[in-house]
């Protein structure tokens, strides 16, 4: 009779431990970054064919403490799951590139987690490195942010903000990039 007894306990015990919590799944490619000369609020038709980047780290914080490291797929693919109820960073590194931060608000997040995770998608351009502090500076500032929208139910991006950090790249940028292509 123990043994049903034990066996029931451990079943029940196992169901509840694996409750799912509300997760977001960020994930997408890390491509080579493409300087333009146009502004980068101007948008050609004719894109630039980026290379996706492979041997790509990246790193998730939450507040100072390095949550975890991930290593990118050969293809450039990333994935990562991020638990409801922190504010994350995720820090996108590759040897002879800029990083690249992306702050994730995950603090308010709630839907059925019967769909498994909340999914959020973002490609991620990484820029060969130039010698230039205040372009190294910027790699610790968020570039892009999001956070959950109960209204929508998924993560939105503070694209007023993602376009002051892009703006602010390509003047910083665009003297050592421009001399690269001469």
């Amino acid at each position: 009779m123990k043994n049903p007894l034990l066996l029931t306990i451990f079943l029940l015990a196992s169901l509840i431990g694996s409750a799912q919590a509300p997760q977001v799944l960020f994930y997408g490619y890390i491509e080579e970054g493409v300087f333009e000369e146009a502004s980068p609020r101007k948008k050609s038709n004719k894109e630039p064919e980026s290379k996706k980047l492979s041997n790509a780290k990246i790193f998730v914080y939450a507040g100072d403490s390095v949550l975890s490291m991930i290593d990118a797929r050969s293809t450039g693919f990333y994935a990562v799951l991020l638990d409801a109820g922190h504010t994350y960073r995720v820090v996108f590194e590759r040897e002879g590139y800029f990083c690249k931060c992306f702050e994730l608000d995950c603090r308010n997040l709630e839907y059925d987690t019967d769909e498994g995770a909340l999914k959020c998608l973002a490609d991620v351009s990484l820029f060969q490195a130039v010698d230039n502090a205040d372009l190294l500076s910027l790699c610790k500032v968020p570039y892009a942010r999001s956070q959950y929208d109960a209204a929508s139910k998924s993560m939105l991006w503070d694209m007023e903000y993602t376009q002051k950090a892009r703006e602010k790249f390509y003047e910083l940028a665009e003297p050592f990039y421009l001399a690269q292509k001469k």
